[in-house]
């Protein structure tokens, strides 16, 4: 058990702050998320002219997603004795969450190089410009705001919404702050439909959701600390 407290706290430590990195990385050089509406074109180009940073950026909120995956299942082994039923349900809902999103994020590692070379290419001909352009408006609605981040939502706020519930015994006040980001972070779901402020709820609720997961790693790996010094005392 305290192996496993250990890389459920660590994992859960890891990926928030692996993904603030690139996140952070990506508004300073590449003005995400707001560059996503602009037009293609731009995108494109601006993708092309930035540096090899902005890939680095890209893949590591990639990798954290990945990682996403191996943090859910380390920390729901680490509640499982406490209520199998709810700590299977929340490997289930966050390996989903993790991999939906990483296939989101793949297109910035793999399919947009080539389609911003494509567009900025000397001997582009318009033919090839509109094709990348229907490429990239093709994969960015459906990998991005479909998969990535319509289903990205769902499963997040449900291993979220999970994840509280076992916690609520020990941890009231973190509970329900994870409940109520859930919230906001579900409430991304709408802004297809033309829900005003989802957007901007759904953006305060992903960071503060990156903050409510470092703290909850950081509460496993001290309830572990803590369980040694007391092993410690009593030998």
């Amino acid at each position: 058990m305290n192996a496993t407290s250990r890389t459920a706290g660590g994992l859960l430590v890891a990926v928030p702050l692996l993904f603030t990195a690139g996140f952070t990385g990506l508004q300073m050089t590449f003005e995400y998320p707001d560059i996503l509406r602009h037009p293609a074109g731009e995108v494109l180009t601006r993708f092309a002219a930035a540096g090899a940073d902005l890939h680095l950026y890209w893949y590591a909120m990639m990798f954290a997603s990945l990682l996403m995956i191996g943090a859910v299942i380390a920390t729901g082994l680490r509640f499982w004795e406490q209520n199998n039923l709810l700590s299977a349900l929340s490997i289930g809902a966050g390996v989903l969450a993790g991999l939906v999103q990483a296939l989101g994020l793949l297109r910035w590692v793999m399919l947009v190089p080539s389609l911003a070379a494509m567009y900025v290419a000397p001997d582009a001909t318009e033919t090839s410009k509109s094709m990348a352009i229907a490429l990239f408006d093709a994969t960015n609605h459906y990998l991005g705001m479909g998969v990535g981040e319509h289903l990205g939502y769902f499963f997040t706020a449900i291993w979220t919404v999970l994840l509280a519930t076992l916690i609520l015994k020990t941890s009231r006040i973190l509970a329900v702050a994870g409940v109520v980001i859930a919230l906001g972070v579900a409430s991304g779901m709408l802004e297809p439909f033309g829900v005003p402020l989802t957007g901007l709820i759904n953006s305060i609720s992903y960071t503060l959701w990156a903050l409510w997961t470092l703290v909850l790693g950081i509460v496993l790996l001290r309830a572990k600390a803590q369980a040694l010094t007391t092993a410690a005392q009593r030998a």
